[in-house]
């Protein structure tokens, strides 16, 4: 991929590369940074690792396309190519992001500048989730949602009702266990708990509200801020290969996780720029993520990872 660069820079801009550094952060596409003669800024340029549709170029480009249009800072995209028939071959050009990325300073901040960026991380986090979609379910390239279709009985009674967030969701849910179970390392013990917890916690997870455009891997690490006037803000997002229509409370599984909700301060400021967070439903759906982390630490070769993980959620149903 490396090797394709020059002529794609060649190709998009008639300018001859300078220097190239790899990005080795993250798990999907492969990205570099790029200085060209014909600038002084520097570009990244993401190569097509996964073509699925609902986590291809295709769709991450929708997702950048919608946040702009809704004037959400996100990398302007400079140039394009996803064939239909080639989307192995596919790249995404877009501008660096001017500022620095939130969790290379974060424990250089006092309480009381992590306290004012946390309120404007939850301000942020609002602006995105008033973007309503018409259903639930994984976003594909060119919006296109995948949400359930269950196979068409014809009708022989009463239709009766049913949760449309909750179908979906627990799709997805088991969809993880099962591929966590092909690799044969559960005990059914924990498959038990596992289904009894969440059958007994439907009501608490449940979402009555209009689907929500959410970035689903939220977190410091895909923000950047900037000093304006003394203070930071928050000034780009980035990586949304796994934007999804779901119930907002997703996106703080990740906040979650970096013990915002744990620190009595933060989550006041959180909450202070978001508004209300069903707390009980966000603990729920990080578990159920943290099954799906074991899973793709399996995936990838971390299998001491993936049973650590494991071994805490079992706590968790204890």
């Amino acid at each position: 991929m490396e090797q394709r660069i020059p002529e794609i820079v060649k190709k998009e801009f008639e300018a001859n590369v300078l220097e190239i550094k790899r990005i080795t952060e993250g798990y999907s596409h492969y990205m570099y940074e790029v200085k060209i003669d014909k600038s002084s800024e520097i570009i990244i340029i993401r190569f097509s690792n996964n073509i699925k549709n609902t986590c291809n170029l295709g769709k991450e480009k929708y997702i950048i396309d919608l946040l702009s249009q809704n004037n959400i800072p996100a990398p302007r995209i400079l140039a394009f190519y996803f064939s239909e028939d080639k989307k192995e071959e596919g790249y995404m050009i877009l501008e660096k992001i001017k500022g620095i990325r939130l969790d290379t300073i974060w424990n250089s901040l006092d309480k009381e500048e992590k306290i004012k960026i946390t309120k404007k991380i939850g301000e942020f986090l609002s602006k995105i989730h008033q973007i309503k979609l018409k259903e639930f379910g994984s976003i594909e390239q060119d919006g296109k949602i995948n949400s359930d279709l269950a196979f068409k009985f014809r009708s022989v009674g009463e239709t009766l009702e049913y949760s449309l967030f909750l179908r979906n969701k627990l799709k997805e849910d088991f969809i993880d266990l099962a591929r966590l179970l092909s690799y044969k390392i559960l005990n059914p013990e924990f498959v038990a708990k596992l289904v009894y917890y969440l059958s007994k916690n439907l009501d608490k997870f449940d979402y009555e509200g209009e689907p929500t455009l959410i970035h689903n891997d939220f977190m410091i690490g895909h923000l950047f801020v900037d000093k304006i006037n003394r203070e930071y803000e928050i000034v780009g997002i980035i990586d949304f290969e796994f934007a999804s229509s779901y119930s907002p409370e997703y996106d703080f599984i990740k906040l979650h996780r970096q013990g915002f909700f744990d620190d009595i301060e933060l989550k006041k400021a959180l909450k202070e720029g978001y508004g209300e967070i069903n707390e009980k439903a966000l603990e729920i759906h990080r578990l159920t993520r943290d099954v799906a982390f074991a899973w793709t630490m399996l995936e990838s070769g971390n299998k001491k990872l993936a049973e650590e993980t494991l071994q805490k959620v079992e706590k968790r149903l204890d």
